[in-house]
């Protein structure tokens, strides 16, 4: 497939300031064709542009230096919010978290009913050496199954290119259906699992709105995940069920997925009603 230079905008969250040394390492070489919305989620602390700049990003940028502690979904949410505001314009988006290495943002010719380009992950888990290496080199990595493993394909959000269209439909329903969210997320005994929920999301509202909207798959590498600290427990809560855990965080998603299509059949009523009125 072809590759061109699309324009992009990559919404960076970022809570742990200083994992942006290794974000920003990527960053630096993607190119003039990408605009970098960073959502800082530390109220204790504030991200400058200068701040940025020294890490060797130089294209266009925008920071927003939250108040409060909002959570990663709302954090994501509020990146997509500020590109509506402000009118920032790209053909494709795609998430990135702060301690992870985005390799490219280059986007084949595909269909227009392909919202969303999946592709493959290398995830360093074990050794600091393997993070500071592509901190240097973002090409410096070998998959070793051991110390570095690859997710082949990559099914979630962050580093999954997606049409911009698709992004802000997708945060228009998770704003609606805020409250309950909320309840879902109140009622589980571990952490929510937000990058999974918002791309199940991000699919439903895709096919809602477009029957024959569909992924498609590039067997490449475009993101570097780093997964070196194993504690079970992140922000005083587990990461995931200590039993079972597949099983309970898919009985979680189905739970969003029905809140999710219940917006959209109430979306679509109200729409009915308004037309026969």
């Amino acid at each position: 497939m072809l590759l061109n230079k699309s324009r992009v905008i990559v919404g960076l969250t970022t809570y742990y300031n200083e994992n942006l040394m290794i974000s920003m390492s990527g960053m630096a070489q993607l190119g003039k064709h990408v605009t970098i919305i960073i959502h800082n989620d530390n109220p204790e602390t504030k991200i400058t542009r200068r701040k940025i700049r020294n890490m060797g990003y130089k294209g266009k940028l925008y920071i927003i230096n939250s108040e409060h502690n909002v959570g990663l979904r709302n954090a994501r949410l509020n990146i997509i919010d500020f590109i509506q505001q402000h009118n920032i314009h790209a053909d494709w988006f795609v998430f990135s978290d702060d301690d992870d290495i985005l390799l490219n943002v280059d986007v084949p010719s595909v269909g227009k009913n392909h919202f969303a380009l999946i592709q493959n992950m290398a995830v360093i888990r074990t050794r600091l050496i393997d993070v500071l290496r592509v901190i240097k080199d973002k090409n410096n990595f070998f998959i070793d199954n051991e110390n570095i493993y690859l997710v082949r394909p990559h099914v979630g959000l962050a580093g999954t290119m997606v049409r911009t269209e698709y992004v802000l439909k997708m945060a228009y329903v998770l704003h609606k259906i805020h409250p309950q969210i909320s309840d879902i997320d109140e009622s589980i005994n571990f952490r929510p699992p937000v990058d999974m929920m918002m791309w199940s999301t991000l699919n439903i509202v895709a096919r809602h709105n477009n029957p024959d909207a569909t992924p498609i798959y590039m067997d490449t590498i475009n993101y570097i995940a780093t997964d070196i600290d194993t504690t079970p427990t992140k922000y005083g809560m587990l990461i995931q069920p200590a039993k079972n855990a597949h099983k309970q965080i898919m009985a979680v998603i189905a739970k969003y997925d029905a809140a999710v299509r219940a917006a959209l059949v109430t979306d679509a009523t109200q729409a009915g009603q308004e037309e026969n009125a």
